[in-house]
């Protein structure tokens, strides 16, 4: 089936929407690093009549009149990702379902988008701290360098790569943000997963490298308490080991002081 014409510039939206599921407006602009919003929104547009992509509804309150408009992909921009060499049939499956997708899911992705930017931002504007960032779309792919990552699935991988005068030191991440509705037992397993990812000593074997931070971001106050209190658990089961390093932070303050503050994290010990 032939899809309508698009403009390489255009063909770069359904990628992104493949790589974080949905994005506002504003997060597009600034993915594609375009100074013109009515140019965008000119794309974007042609892109819906054309059912590469579809709007989100809003409902007629002034606070969702006045937010930017989230787009998820349509049915041409599945076909159109379907022939691209470098998407996963596995992701595009799930690209089918997005229209039946949650509130907490669709927020989840607008989020994460936010954290990636903000990571970006924090590279451009530090010229001593760069910031090298793998999502999880990527991990499907067998030649990612972070493929071994797909089972456990993190949201994000971030290399954070410090300059201290003629030396650099390397952190790695592994990135976590709960669902909003997500249940305790889930938050549970996906602990405990992480746990046993750290005695597999698979990372050491595929990377060479220290074992990462690894970080988890609660929707509430209450859900991190809990989270906190189970990981502490599975620390003691565990027996304390030193070369492990679990943090947790709430949406709330990733969202006011960034994910790269110090002051938002606790460890877990």
């Amino acid at each position: 089936m032939t899809i309508p014409y698009i403009t390489p510039k255009q063909q770069e939206i359904p990628k992104l929407i493949y790589k974080f599921r949905f994005l506002n407006r504003l997060q597009i602009q600034t993915l594609l690093n375009h100074n013109y919003h009515k140019r965008i929104i000119d794309w974007l547009n042609d892109l819906v009549k054309k059912d590469y992509l579809e709007k989100l509804p809003k409902d007629n309150t002034f606070e969702q009149r006045s937010k930017p408009t989230i787009y998820r992909i349509g049915i041409n921009g599945i076909r159109f990702l379907s022939i691209q060499d470098d998407c996963s049939k596995e992701i595009i499956k799930k690209l089918y379902k997005d229209k039946n997708r949650s509130d907490g899911f669709i927020n989840q992705c607008i989020f994460l988008c936010d954290i990636y930017l903000s990571l970006i931002k924090n590279d451009v504007n530090n010229d001593k701290t760069i910031y090298k960032i793998t999502t999880n779309s990527d991990f499907v792919n067998s030649n990612s360098y972070f493929h071994f990552l797909k089972e456990l699935n993190p949201d994000l991988v971030y290399k954070e790569t410090k300059k201290i005068k003629s030396r650099s030191t390397h952190t790695y991440n592994l990135l976590t943000v709960f669902e909003t509705t997500l249940p305790r037992y889930s938050i549970r397993k996906t602990l405990r997963n992480y746990f046993v990812f750290y005695q597999s000593s698979e990372w050491e074997n595929e990377t060479r490298k220290t074992f990462p931070i690894i970080l988890f971001i609660c929707p509430t106050k209450s859900e991190h308490i809990y989270a906190k209190r189970y990981a502490k658990k599975l620390l003691q089961d565990y027996q304390n080991p030193t070369d492990l390093h679990v943090q947790f932070a709430t949406a709330s303050e990733v969202e006011k002081l960034g994910v790269t503050s110090s002051e938002i994290w606790e460890e877990v010990k």
